[in-house]
């Protein structure tokens, strides 16, 4: 298995189309926003014409206002892989949502905590009227180690709380299981950050220009009950200009600071992982990378 990692804005998308074309493969995506019906534009989904005939699972297969975990990914992702390689093909997994990645790669077992709406809206609740540290210091106390894997993300910060209410279990030893025996290649794509910056700034003014305040509009007229921190930065920013409480200038210069942090973020995260790969975006060199690990045997 070949697995594409790297910031948000780093191409990484383009580059496993690439790879997947190169090498008879199919992509399996590990984006935790992608996942969503009718939210394209602001997820940057991509199009039929930049997939070029390849297949890509696990996208657009659930509604805006419907909750998705990585306990909701694991067990679709694993059934992607295996229909992937029963027809024969490489299972290009590509994303940069780093958790549902690790929970994938490393067998992570969540099927004991499955979610509680009831303790989830709860939990939501006092997010909203104490704040993260509130949250962040709460789960602290009872797994600093799961803390500071959520590293203050709210929905993570939800779920470990969540995992430890249902199952009575630490969040961080709750998750773990036996890691399946793949022989894969993870590749993390290595643009500069000055460069990163001004892709993500030029593509969160692509956004807008495509049509993503129109999106966000549509999206809730059609489903007033999702909650926009869920689907993706620029969302509440969009949502809160067609509310008539952001210009559109602000909204969009605090969606490209946003997912500024954020780029930086999943960089922290997979750079801490040893299995990734740094290369620039080259196919050639991916491409030889990944044929030296399956001539080898070796996983890498």
């Amino acid at each position: 298995m070949l697995v594409v990692v790297g910031p948000t804005a780093s191409g990484k998308t383009a580059f496993a189309v690439g790879l997947g074309e190169k090498l008879e493969g199919e992509l399996v995506s590990a984006d935790s926003r992608q996942v969503y019906r009718h939210c394209d534009i602001g997820t940057n989904k991509p199009s039929a014409e930049e997939l070029r005939g390849l297949a890509c699972h696990l996208v657009s297969i659930i509604e805006p206002d419907v909750s998705f975990t990585v306990a909701d990914y694991v067990p679709l992702a694993n059934a992607a892989l295996e229909s992937v390689w029963a027809r024969g093909r490489l299972p290009v997994l590509q994303g940069g949502t780093g958790l549902y990645i690790r929970a994938l790669l490393d067998g992570w077992n969540l099927a004991d905590a499955p979610p509680d709406a009831g303790l989830r809206a709860e939990l939501e609740r006092r997010l909203a009227a104490e704040g993260p540290d509130a949250i962040d210091s709460e789960l602290r106390a009872i797994d600093p180690i799961a803390a500071d894997r959520a590293q203050r993300n709210p929905r993570r910060m939800i779920r470990a709380l969540e995992i430890h209410a249902v199952t009575g279990q630490l969040p961080s030893l709750a998750r773990r299981a036996n890691p399946p025996g793949w022989t894969l290649t993870m590749i993390g794509l290595d643009v500069p950050l000055a460069d990163l910056d001004k892709r993500i700034e030029q593509r969160v003014l692509r956004m807008v220009e495509a049509g993503f305040i129109e999106e966000v509009a549509a999206v809730r007229r059609d489903y007033p009950r999702a909650d926009f921190r869920r689907l993706g930065h620029g969302y509440p920013e969009m949502a809160a200009h067609l509310d008539g409480k952001l210009s559109l200038p602000a909204a969009i210069e605090s969606t490209v600071l946003q997912v500024r942090q954020y780029a930086r973020r999943q960089l922290t995260w997979f750079r801490a992982d040893p299995r990734v790969r740094w290369i620039p975006p080259d196919l050639r060199l991916a491409t030889q990378l990944l044929t030296a690990a399956m001539m080898g045997g070796e996983a890498s």
